[in-house]
């Protein structure tokens, strides 16, 4: 029996053929391909997330699939789920891209702490965070949607994003001479949204665009496993 190789197949071409099926299987539109990519994300939790793999656990983890994400998490704690790899532009860039396409309630809340324990390593130390991604209002807006109003801010993940707002809101420093506009900008916002959260007698819509606002439920787009 003839090889690929003999029947004038090029490594490039298999490799190109392998990856058609495994974009297919990602897009997880029928059960057996989310079967198939919850039998890969078990895999990638067995290799585990570091600097040379990190992108497709990104990738995964934005598929929106809560079967999907548990597989690919296991038992490991979502928030310090890429604790062995170093921040950087392009993974706050997808957070943020996951918060904007999402409406409120579009992501599933394990998927949704992965995103925001990012955020924490990263702002911890709110000027350094700056230098590796500058946010801008829009980004602001975007994580801001995800409070939830039906709970308080004892809530989880009401918590979290409180806390990463107060650190972004603490890029203005009284003590230090700021000249930067759009930073400035950038921690009112940030403070807006945090306050009218935590004021009763007010709410989100007086800090975000109503559009921003619209909730949805991230188990209306999922396809059950088999």
């Amino acid at each position: 029996m003839q090889t690929w190789e003999e029947r004038g197949w090029q490594e490039e071409d298999l490799n190109k053929l392998q990856l058609a099926f495994l974009t297919d299987i990602f897009k997880n539109e029928q059960s057996v391909s989310v079967d198939a990519t919850i039998a890969y994300a078990k895999y990638l939790n067995f290799i585990g997330a570091n600097p040379d793999n990190y992108p497709i656990y990104l990738k995964l983890i934005g598929m929106r699939n809560h079967w999907v994400v548990d597989a690919l998490i296991g038992d490991n704690n979502p928030e310090t789920f890429f604790s062995h790899v170093q921040m950087n532009y392009f993974i706050i860039k997808e957070c943020f891209k996951a918060f904007t396409v999402a409406p409120r309630g579009g992501i599933y809340p394990k998927s949704l702490h992965v995103f925001l324990g990012m955020l924490q390593t990263t702002y911890k130390n709110q000027l350094e965070g700056y230098r590796v991604y500058p946010l801008t209002i829009t980004d602001v807006n975007n994580l801001g949607k995800h409070l939830n109003e039906d709970t308080d801010q004892r809530d989880p993940l009401n918590f979290i994003i409180l806390t990463i707002l107060d650190k972004i809101a603490s890029l203005i420093d009284p003590g230090r001479d700021e000249e930067d506009k759009e930073i400035i900008a950038v921690a009112t916002q940030a403070n807006n949204i945090r306050g009218k959260f935590l004021d009763f007698t007010k709410g989100l819509k007086e800090a975000i665009p109503d559009l921003l606002l619209e909730t949805s439920d991230y188990t209306t787009s999922e396809v059950k496993p088999s």
